[in-house]
């Protein structure tokens, strides 16, 4: 019996403006695949400073408009759970709504989608449950950690979510840590779908030993990233490791305090913050890494990682990994199995765990191997879009069934 594919619109807060932008590249990819499959799919997104519906990959970007094209900039660049803090921000939260509702209502209308596949469903599942008033759907809500921890702040909005799960034909999430969160709001059944990734590699590639070996990072430099406990460390890696050298590439907010924090600790010769480097140099730096290190932390606004998908990307490139017992990572990091798990906030655990592994080759060669084999059975993409697509077919089932009923 051959397999059968659908239409479906993918909702959200941000999809790429041009194709050259990096914006949430893990979506791009998806919808990429499922296409290729022979899913025909439509994205449902805001315009950004009045840009016009357009057209990427061969997918259509419906954007919808709802502001002038000088104040359209409640998403991207940052996002909108961080920009609603500001007055001017929350004022266009309204519009915003109403604009998104009325939009996706008659593109569904128009086009009569199979599946409405909700990224974020804090505020844009209230958009697929209006459009579904005007013609039929299954509604799919995908949660990535944002809008729960906005729950946390703001008490209404986890009562919009209870409302939204009880009226959704599925729930997915990016880690068992989200899972968490949503069953916090309802009992309902959750599937865990992780961000995919091009796992090439199918054994460790050799890194041969370095005269002076490069602790690697990269990330925002915000403070759920926790990298003042990564730089705290330093001094006790150079104690035994004397030649070890740390980079941690991109940018943030916080650069001018790490810098200060460096100066403090006078480490500038061996503690480098670069800014963010080219794709080219991003590459270098991981296949010159000896670890790979992600010190998250609970920030204070309660944010921390909905799974850490850097570490995907380090673990491709050969490189073992030390990560903070935080968030989603525990979905990725096994300690002892796949990379060192430690407490988050804590230096003194970070510089232990680094230096095992500077100290080890083979300990270190070992857990890179174990976790290639975890990401090739659980991150790859064709394992992704498997997941993905059973749950677009299950709905579909269900849906087929209780119209002809």
């Amino acid at each position: 019996m051959t397999s059968r594919t659908g239409k479906v619109c993918v909702v959200g807060s941000v999809y790429p403006r041009r194709p050259d932008d990096p914006e949430v590249p893990w979506m791009r990819r998806t919808i990429q695949l499922l296409k290729r499959r022979g899913w025909d799919v439509t994205v449902f997104a805001p315009s950004f400073r009045g840009l016009r519906t357009h057209e990427i990959d061969g997918v259509r970007v419906h954007r919808f408009r709802y502001f002038a094209a000088s104040s359209e900039d409640l998403t991207h660049d940052g996002g909108a759970p961080t920009k609603v803090r500001s007055l001017r921000y929350q004022l266009l939260t309204i519009p915003y709504l109403l604009a998104g509702m009325w939009g996706l209502a008659a593109l569904h209308r128009r086009e009569r989608f199979d599946i409405l596949h909700v990224h974020w469903p804090f505020p844009h599942a209230f958009f697929a449950l209006f459009a579904r008033w005007f013609a039929p759907a299954r509604i799919v809500l995908n949660f990535h950690g944002a809008d729960l921890l906005l729950g946390e702040r703001f008490p209404f909005v986890n009562r919009a979510l209870r409302h939204c799960l009880a009226r959704c034909d599925a729930v997915i999430a990016n880690s068992s840590f989200t899972v968490g969160r949503i069953r916090r709001l309802s009992p309902i059944e959750v599937t865990v779908v992780p961000y995919g990734a091009a796992i090439e590699p199918t054994s460790v590639p050799d890194k041969p030993p370095r005269e002076s070996p490069l602790v690697f990072s990269v990330g925002r430099l915000i403070e759920r990233k926790g990298y003042a406990y990564l730089i705290g460390a330093m001094p006790a890696v150079l104690a035994r490791v004397p030649r070890a050298r740390l980079v941690i590439a991109s940018d943030g907010p916080l650069r001018a305090d790490l810098d200060r924090q460096v100066d403090a600790l006078g480490m500038r010769e061996c503690v480098s913050l670069p800014g963010k480097v080219t794709d080219e140099e991003l590459g270098r730096l991981f296949t010159e890494a000896s670890v790979f290190v992600l010190p998250s932390i609970v920030d204070s606004r309660g944010d921390t990682e909905g799974l850490g998908v850097v570490i995907i990307e380090a673990i491709a490139h050969g490189c073992p990994v030390v990560a903070t017992n935080v968030g989603g990572i525990p979905d990725l990091v096994k300690d002892g199995e796949t990379g060192r798990l430690v407490p988050s906030r804590d230096s003194a655990a970070l510089a232990a765990a680094i230096v095992a592994l500077l100290e080890d080759s083979e300990y270190a060669r070992e857990l890179a191997a174990g976790g290639l084999r975890h990401v090739r059975t659980e991150y790859d993409w064709d394992s992704v879009i498997a997941r993905l697509e059973a749950i677009y077919r299950g709905v579909m089932r269900r849906g087929g069934a209780e119209a002809r009923r």
